[in-house]
């Protein structure tokens, strides 16, 4: 079996899934959903303008739109990067407070814009850069915290560079000071894949407000839950204004269409469950740090590896992933994975293959070129069942199958991890 292969479950089915969404109780909305429907309010509607207004309060920023999921999120933000920049260079509807880099650099060669972005990523980023007629350029990531290495980045900007995109990496924030640095010295905006983010912070403060835009998603994975959505968070009223027209067809309301765009409208329906799960965000975030917490203390054995959440930060860890050094452990990540399944708990190989290792991204690597980190990573690392059925007594459950499977009769050492 490859890593990245599919695990089959038992014949009883799984014990422990990998996944189970925690979404609010249906009495907590089904009053919003049956007005909606008896309005024939089903999109563009009040619930989604609210939702707007009060996940932009709870990130910190100016504006938040709503689409129809993470991906297509990224890929208008790509594409209205030119129309933004003209308008920025033209006259910014808010100087004060807009972050889009000044236009620092001269025009680039001819050839496709870049975008800077991790391998070690969900390949629905470097899908969103392609599908904005752009070009993925893949770097490395840090071998501690999993998310894009701020030197790489730096070396990989050139001339044709459009865009910087990194990503909270399963929750972990990435280093946004030192991409902010690279982004305004070279002039290139920096957009986050915050798909994970929502539970995440620094220094107490939500992640999104950093950056040009950061992209959240609301798939049943996440933390905060709509069906399918996601919320664009800006501080640039200018790419907020491009963006609603963009998710309408690019329709501006008068039936024209001076740029194309898409149906990414977020229905009524998804943003009255995404508000109800936004509320209890706080409530879910703990329970997914009380589930890491047990992992880490009940998994602490020779050849199992955790991610580093920096100082300062709180990961919502939307995954919880190990890497497995299989001369230390006893048996490699593949193994493990089978013997888990086996038991009857889900696992999955997150990234592998990694984004430069897919066929669909060959074309966009360059010849020769390694990532060692990002190598490493998608070889060694599963990620572990989390979710509103992962409480800490079945996180120590999976740990003990973890252990049994290694061969290891108990954990390491008796201190307590402490995990943010």
């Amino acid at each position: 079996m490859s890593g990245s292969g599919h695990v089959p479950p038992p014949p009883g089915g799984w014990r422990i899934p990998l996944v189970r969404p925690d979404v609010p109780a249906f009495a907590d909305v089904a009053g919003e959903i049956e007005a909606a429907v008896a309005a024939g309010m089903l999109t563009k509607g009040p619930a989604l303008a609210r939702l707007e207004a009060e996940a932009a309060r709870w990130l910190g920023v100016r504006q938040v739109v709503g689409v129809a999921n993470c991906t297509v999120g990224l890929a208008l933000v790509l594409k209205s990067l030119a129309t933004v920049r003209g308008q920025a260079a033209g006259g910014c509807a808010t100087p004060a407070t807009c972050p889009l880099p000044a236009l620092a650099r001269t025009p680039g060669p001819a050839g496709p814009a870049e975008v800077i972005v991790p391998s070690f990523i969900f390949l629905a980023a470097p899908a969103a850069v392609v599908w904005a007629g752009m070009r993925p350029v893949f770097v490395d990531v840090d071998p501690e915290t999993f998310t894009v290495d701020p030197a790489a980045v730096a070396a990989a900007v050139t001339q044709r560079t459009a865009a910087i995109l990194a990503c909270h990496t399963f929750g972990c924030p990435c280093d946004m000071p030192a991409l902010e640095r690279i982004s305004a010295a070279a002039g290139v905006p920096l957009v986050i894949d915050a798909a994970h983010g929502l539970g995440s912070a620094v220094g107490g403060r939500p992640v999104g407000a950093g950056g040009l835009a950061q992209v959240f998603s609301l798939s049943p994975t996440k933390l905060v839950v709509s069906g399918e959505g996601g919320l664009i968070a800006t501080s640039c009223d200018c790419l907020a204004s491009a963006l609603r027209v963009a998710r309408e067809y690019g329709n501006d309301g008068s039936y024209g269409c001076a740029v194309p765009g898409l149906n990414a409208r977020l229905p009524e329906v998804s943003a009255i469950l995404a508000r109800a799960s936004l509320a209890r965000l706080d409530v879910v975030a703990e329970r997914r740090r009380a589930a890491a917490a047990a992992y880490r203390a009940a998994l602490d054995v020779p050849g199992l590896g955790f991610q580093t959440i920096p100082t300062g930060a709180t990961s919502s860890w939307k995954d919880f992933v190990i890497s497995v050094d299989a001369e230390r452990f006893g048996i490699d990540r593949d193994v493990l994975r089978e013997r888990l399944a086996a038991a009857g708990i889900e696992t999955r190989a997150y990234y592998s293959p990694a984004a430069h290792q897919m066929e669909a991204f060959a074309g966009f690597v360059q010849p020769g070129q390694r990532l060692p980190v990002t190598e490493r990573l998608a070889a060694t690392l599963v990620a572990l069942p989390m979710g509103v059925h992962v409480t800490p007594d079945v996180a120590r459950a999976v740990a003990d199958e973890i252990r049994a499977a290694g061969g290891v009769s108990r954990v390491a050492s008796d201190r307590s991890a402490s995990v943010v």
